[in-house]
Parts: C-alpha cells; sequence; structure tokens
C-alpha cells in the first residue's frame, strides 16, 4: 500500500478508497475538492458519499498493463484542469503503487517538462518504467504527447469529460 503527497501540486495517491476512507476526515481533509480514480471498478457507496460532500468524482478505468494511452491522457489533463483552482485531489488505483503514480507523474511532465524522481523497479519513475515496458509508447512518444497536452488538449478533454457525465459513465 503507497501513499504518496506530491510538493509540485496539492495531489495525493493512494490504494482504492473505502467508505471508512471516504468517511475518514484526515483521508479526506476539507480542502479535498477531487477524487480521480483509475481502477477498472469504482465503489457506488463512496461516489454517493462523495458527490454528497461536493467533492467531483471522475473515473478513468485503465489496466496496469497496457494503460490505455487514451485514458492516461484524459485523466492528466483532467489533473492540469483541477490543478488551477489549488484544491486538493487524490488519485488512485487498487493498490496505489503503479497507475495512480504513473498518472501523477505524467501529470508532473506536462506541467512542468520534467520528470520527477520515484524510483520504481531499478527506472526514474513509474511513468518511464511503463514506457520502457511497452505499456506505454515510448519515452519519447509519450513526451512529445504529455507536452502538447496542456494546450492542445485540455479544450478537447473538457467536452469530452462533459460528454461523458452526460452519457452517465462518470
Amino acid at each position: 500500500m503507497q501513499i504518496t503527497d506530491y510538493k509540485f501540486a496539492n495531489l495525493t495517491t493512494r490504494p482504492f478508497l473505502t467508505f471508512k476512507d471516504a468517511t475518514n476526515k484526515w483521508i479526506l481533509t476539507d480542502d479535498t475538492k477531487h477524487v480521480i480514480d483509475v481502477c477498472m471498478y469504482r465503489e457506488p457507496e463512496v461516489i454517493k458519499h462523495l458527490q454528497s460532500r461536493g467533492i467531483t468524482f471522475d473515473w478513468f478505468p485503465t489496466d496496469e498493463r497496457p494503460m490505455d494511452l487514451n485514458i492516461v491522457l484524459l485523466a492528466v489533463a483532467t489533473l492540469l484542469q483541477y490543478d488551477q483552482d489549488g484544491s486538493h485531489i487524490i488519485v488512485h488505483c487498487l493498490h496505489g503503487s503503479n497507475r495512480s503514480r504513473t498518472i501523477a507523474e505524467a501529470f508532473h511532465f506536462a506541467k512542468l517538462g520534467t520528470h520527477i524522481e520515484d524510483e520504481y523497479k531499478g527506472s526514474t519513475n513509474h511513468l518511464i518504467w511503463n514506457c520502457e515496458q511497452g505499456y506505454l509508447p515510448s519515452l519519447p512518444e509519450m513526451e512529445h504527447l504529455l507536452k502538447d497536452l496542456p494546450q492542445a488538449r485540455l479544450d478537447a478533454a473538457a467536452q469530452y469529460i462533459n460528454k461523458l457525465k452526460g452519457s452517465n459513465l462518470i
């Protein structure tokens, strides 16, 4: 189980949120406004509780190997959008050890243009490891996509998110 608080944004990655977690004021602090779930499943009771507290819940289901590139880019574009208000964001996957941290590290690269140091299985970080393993595009291609993401895809991502919300998929 891994819980990571990042300094470059008001962001925490963690394992799957249970109802007990969702009602714990130390986990979901008063400044938590957004939860992004990259698990393959979601817990309706948790979602209802989050929404009752005014917390947005976005579901971007992706397998661990390989990760769905479109989902990764959409999650990062959503983080870029939510980051603008400075509120606390939680990204979670099942164990909080690969998918959520890969998304956070991709977000770091999209926001700052550099890789965060977070050693994973001999690689600089989870994002780089997933690229090296072929679970995401090659690192140069992934970096190119992430560099273009903040401006070029933000509007498209917002439109796509609104479309998904209208279809009850999120």
